[in-house]
């Protein structure tokens, strides 16, 4: 960003702030500043182009340059602005939790698929949680349905709770290591999005998110491996449990299902990019 106090325009500024983060190689340079402007003049993206020539405040002009530097130094947009989109709502999201991804919400609508074919009082449990953008976009759409979310990380229940009453719904929130806590409970349906990063991964893209929501021991899986001995021990199984992983992982983790879960069926489900991240897995 220039040093110039000389207050700028917002075209001049959004040029300015896209032509340094293209230096730094970010490959979504102009989306970036766009949506950091909109957000330090809590206007739409629209209004940035409706009013070109209308001059940043001293003020703004701080906040952007900080916010735009951060940026340059790889800081996601979102935690820079406090919030992300999934699955058409609005959620906040901090450094507490993983970001929202959009190929998730491909993950909410298998889970919206395989709902319409229970009956009615469906329960469902989203194993860690995080941001909860999985469990507050099921029970916004599927009303009635009793939905239950877990997480280690009491930090990220309390970002979870705060997505849940800003989108309106009712999710029972529940502190404790993987299923542990819903041991005794008859859930139809288990959701997981659980950490499947080797310890041996390392990329610019993530190296400011919580690690203990990427990482899961030498090969990935290790969280996964937890779920599936818990689930073995419950009292009542559930009818089916959906869950992403990374694509290079599936013999491996389908291995791991049919060792505590004899009778399972499993089946991977390719997303639009045609990729396998879904496993499918009735009891």
């Amino acid at each position: 960003m220039t040093n110039n106090h000389k207050k700028q325009t917002i075209r001049d500024t959004l040029y300015h702030a896209a032509e340094l983060l293209k230096q730094r190689k970010i490959t979504s340079a102009h989306l970036d500043a766009e949506v950091i402007l909109s957000f330090v003049f809590k206007k739409p993206k629209e209004y940035l182009y409706t009013y070109p020539e209308k001059l940043l405040s001293k003020p703004q002009s701080i906040i952007y340059k900080k916010l735009v530097n951060k940026r340059a130094k790889r800081f996601p947009v979102a935690y820079l602005i406090g919030r992300k989109e999934f699955f058409g709502l609005d959620f906040f999201v901090n450094k507490h939790v993983l970001i929202p991804r959009p190929e998730t919400e491909f993950l909410v609508e298998q889970a919206l698929t395989a709902a319409a074919l229970f009956k009615n009082n469906l329960t469902i449990a989203d194993i860690g949680t995080g941001s909860g953008c999985i469990a507050v976009a099921l029970a916004k759409n599927l009303p009635g349905t009793k939905v239950f979310a877990t997480d280690i990380s009491k930090e990220a229940l309390v970002v979870a709770r705060k997505n849940s009453k800003h989108c309106g719904v009712n999710v029972n929130f529940m502190h404790g290591s993987l299923s542990t806590p819903l041991k005794n409970k008859k859930i139809d349906i288990i959701m997981a999005n659980l950490p499947y990063l080797p310890h041996s991964y390392k990329h610019e893209s993530i190296k400011h998110e919580p690690r203990l929501a990427l990482y899961a021991g030498k090969f990935g899986l290790e969280s996964y491996e937890r779920l599936f001995q818990q689930v073995a021990r419950f009292k009542y199984q559930p009818k089916l449990i959906l869950l992403e992983a990374g694509t290079i992982q599936m013999k491996l983790l389908q291995k791991i299902i049919k060792k505590n879960l004899f009778n399972a069926k499993t089946k991977t489900i390719k997303n639009p990019d045609n990729k396998q991240k879904i496993i499918s897995i009735e009891t």
